[in-house]
């Protein structure tokens, strides 16, 4: 029996920890038509909700999704050849013909290859495209329009990490895609992103040109219960019995982040015999522990010597600004401690809820609670 545990990538199907609500509450949004802003921190699992909702689309052939990366698009010129190549994957899991795909195009020029499981890739390369970058820009921005009149259906497009659009010529780029979008009345946009103060901003700054331009959902933590029962179910489907205490406390441990939780069971399977000990638990920390030494190494070392007091502070105690704590871990003044967190928090190592902060990685703080001392 292959480990039934996975992460660190979309995770779709049995693997995926079922967020029915928000399931049934994405699906609505999109069938009305309605544009969403999607956020929360990373590894709480929001690409794999939207590729779960992406599958159930497709077996209903009611909706047509089209699914945009952009977290590694470094160019407007990029940008063009990913949306254009996510519109294209779109159409092939529609069964079209690489010729009517190919027709769809007609300043941006296809390539197609099979790949070693026979299977047709699409490319684009903006060098070849017959035309200037704002015209491809038009035409890629049009394209979910034109297929939603020529197929007859709704079409919703999602742009994962969509923050990133900052890095291609800033607002200027934003204000760009809102005038090529804002009259598509056939396409509803999903914007996701985990840099939470940047989405944030886009849509809460008049002075932005996505200023309160759909509706905004959170993605939060799934209910802990739930979450348990994921994990005793996966368990015992793979013939290693587990005490539905002991999948609560790995919940608990992983602190309710989808990813940590698949992580530390993965783990934990793959060390424990037919019935999983609080032995075999502390042993899988151990090994993430050891596994991910050097990465959180690397993130304490890059951090300032008051970014590092924090986090240590952080580690210790919920309390940072009280007194008693700036004192005993000489974390300074309480301005320089906000400066402290403010950059850790831009940087995603830090969350804030509230006026709470906490690191966001409980491996993370596990590591800096055994490894350092101030």
């Amino acid at each position: 029996m292959s480990n039934p545990f996975k992460f660190g990538e979309a995770v779709i199907g049995e693997c995926f920890a079922d967020r029915e609500k928000e399931t049934r509450d994405i699906i609505e949004y999109i069938k009305a038509g309605q544009n969403l802003f999607i956020y929360s921190y990373r590894r709480l699992g929001k690409t794999s909700l939207i590729m779960n909702i992406m599958k159930i689309l497709q077996v209903k052939k009611e909706v047509m999704p089209i699914y945009v990366d952009i977290q590694k698009v470094t160019s407007q010129a990029q940008f063009i050849e990913v949306y254009a190549s996510a519109v294209s994957k779109a159409l092939l899991n529609w069964k079209q013909s690489l010729e009517k795909i190919s027709n769809f195009f007609r300043k941006i020029v296809p390539s197609f290859e099979i790949d070693q499981q026979g299977v047709w890739k699409i490319s684009f390369d903006f060098s070849k495209t017959k035309g200037s970058i704002e015209k491809s820009l038009e035409e890629v921005f049009e394209m979910p329009q034109r297929l939603a009149f020529s197929y007859k259906k709704r079409v919703v497009v999602i742009f994962d990490e969509f923050q990133e659009i900052e890095n291609l010529n800033g607002k200027s780029f934003e204000k760009k895609i809102r005038s090529f979008i804002q009259h598509h009345d056939k396409v509803c946009y999903i914007f996701m992103g985990s840099k939470m103060h940047m989405i944030m901003d886009m849509f809460n700054n008049p002075q932005r040109a996505f200023y309160k331009s759909g509706a905004i959902y959170p993605i939060s933590v799934i209910d802990k219960a739930e979450m348990a029962q994921f994990v005793y179910r996966r368990f015992s489907s793979s013939g290693k019995r587990i005490t539905k205490k002991l999948a609560q406390e790995i919940v608990e441990i992983a602190s309710d982040i989808p990813y940590n939780v698949q992580l530390l069971s993965f783990n934990v399977w793959l060390l424990a015999k037919k019935r999983i000990t609080k032995k075999d638990i502390k042993k899988a920390i151990d090994t993430i522990m050891h596994t991910q030494n050097e990465l959180f190494f690397n993130i304490y070392d890059s951090a300032s010597l008051h970014q590092r007091a924090a986090l240590y502070a952080l580690s210790q105690t919920g309390e940072i600004f009280s007194q008693d704590t700036i004192l005993r871990y000489n974390l300074g003044t309480a301005s320089s401690v906000q400066a402290s967190l403010k950059s850790l928090v831009k940087e995603t190592v830090v969350h804030k809820d509230g006026t709470k902060y906490y690191i966001g990685d409980p491996f993370f703080k596990l590591w800096l609670q055994r490894n350092i001392s101030i």
